[in-house]
């Protein structure tokens, strides 16, 4: 019995009252490097490291002496060489002495334990904590939701009316003001009436015609699906300068640039949008022959979050800065210039063009402004996504260098 107990499975040592070694077990000779007879009367603290000589001292020792027994008590042995020995530790009051008795069984992966137990409990705290913000998060965007189904109701049926409005504005009145056109040209032609009544007549239908054609790009910009594409900048302008070049045959209208990057945007669009701010600086003019636009581009970093606060969302843009040398106007009206039928000027044409051209920006995720001195002309600042192709990392200096300038000029 007694060389079964020697071999056992764990480690086993007693002392005196005087904290001496009496008797230690193979087991324990064997996992601390130690023979039996280096151990014989020695401190039981030689087996300890300092931090369990002092918990032994101030907890463990005083445990003993009050329970007489102790169990499941961790503490760390030292052995020879000096490494650290955890332990799981059981004592009792010898039989039939003063003496102590501890058997102790080697703990070598506790401490991995624990750390995992932790790990683990903290990962679940965690899991409770996002899981609970999870549910807020989850109730507030089911009320959202709620909220933006009403809005969007709200919406469709504000849409269905402006189509409703729209059909009418742009059909149901175009062919009544074409037939008056019509009866009015006969009238003037056949009756002997009063000419320049008639004119006068003609006149303001014609206008009334150009209004109704105006709303009906505008309202054909606010139902159209955008179909964004890579477009030619240089060509487009071309064919803007020779439908002007057609409409202005006594204007030479010179247009200087750089080397102009595609743009990605609805070629329909874009195309208005250009034939819109050229048309205004030609009909806008300082000399009555000659209008003089240069156009800049500089490539930059653009929030496409235009409405919400610290929010953002950043994507290449293209900055576009088209300035002309013509009337100009009063800047503190540059807000209003964009207004739908805000006329700024006497010579002014409906007031539509510039509503025009912000809503094309805002099909496209832009945005347009205006600067303007009277005498000095005009700057239309505006911003259009960059072409898809090709797209690296923007520029150091965040722009886009443009070689020696262009002059296309069409008579």
């Amino acid at each position: 019995m007694e060389a079964s107990f020697d071999t056992a499975p764990c480690l086993y040592f007693a002392c005196d009252d005087g904290g001496r070694l009496l008797d230690v077990n193979e087991t324990l000779c064997r996992r601390l490097g130690y023979r039996r007879d280096e151990l014989a009367g020695q401190p039981v603290d030689l087996l300890f490291t300092l931090a369990t000589r002092i918990f032994h001292q101030t907890h463990f020792a005083p445990l003993l002496r009050l329970r007489g027994s102790a169990e499941e008590i961790y503490i760390t042995l030292r052995t020879k060489s000096g490494e650290e020995l955890p332990v799981l530790v059981n004592a009792a009051g010898a039989d039939g002495s003063t003496g102590l008795q501890f058997v102790a069984i080697p703990l070598l992966h506790r401490k991995q334990f624990e750390d995992e137990l932790i790990a683990a409990r903290k990962a679940a705290e965690d899991a409770l904590r996002e899981n609970t913000e999870l549910q807020r998060i989850r109730a507030e965007l089911q009320a959202h939701t709620a909220l933006l189904d009403e809005q969007m109701s709200v919406v469709e049926r504000q849409n269905e009316e402006l189509r409703q409005v729209s059909r009418v504005v742009t059909h149901d009145l175009q062919e009544p003001i074409r037939k008056l056109m019509v009866f009015l040209n006969m009238l003037r032609e056949e009756g002997p009436g009063k000419p320049a009544v008639l004119d006068k007549v003609l006149r303001v239908s014609g206008e009334l015609r150009s209004v109704v054609a105006g709303l009906q790009q505008y309202v054909w910009l606010t139902d159209a699906f955008c179909q964004p594409a890579d477009q030619d900048l240089g060509h487009l302008l071309l064919l803007v300068q020779q439908e002007l070049a057609a409409q202005y045959p006594d204007v030479q209208l010179q247009v200087s640039h750089g080397a102009l990057p595609p743009v990605h945007g609805d070629r329909k669009q874009i195309h208005l949008l250009f034939y819109q701010l050229l048309d205004n600086a030609v009909r806008f003019r300082s000399s009555p022959t000659e209008a003089r636009v240069r156009l800049a581009v500089t490539r930059v970093t653009h929030n496409r979050f235009r409405n919400l606060k610290d929010r953002y969302d950043f994507a290449e843009y293209l900055k576009l800065q088209l300035s002309d040398e013509g009337v100009g106007f009063d800047p503190a009206y540059a807000e209003q210039a964009f207004a739908l039928f805000r006329r700024l000027h006497p010579q002014s044409g409906h007031g539509i063009g510039l509503a025009l051209c912000r809503k094309v920006i805002e099909n496209h995720q832009g945005s347009i402004s205006i600067d303007s001195m009277p005498g000095s002309g005009s700057t239309v600042t505006f911003f259009l996504p960059c072409t898809t192709a090709g797209a690296g990392a923007p520029d150091p200096k965040n722009e886009y260098h443009e070689p020696e300038a262009q002059d296309h000029t069409l008579r």
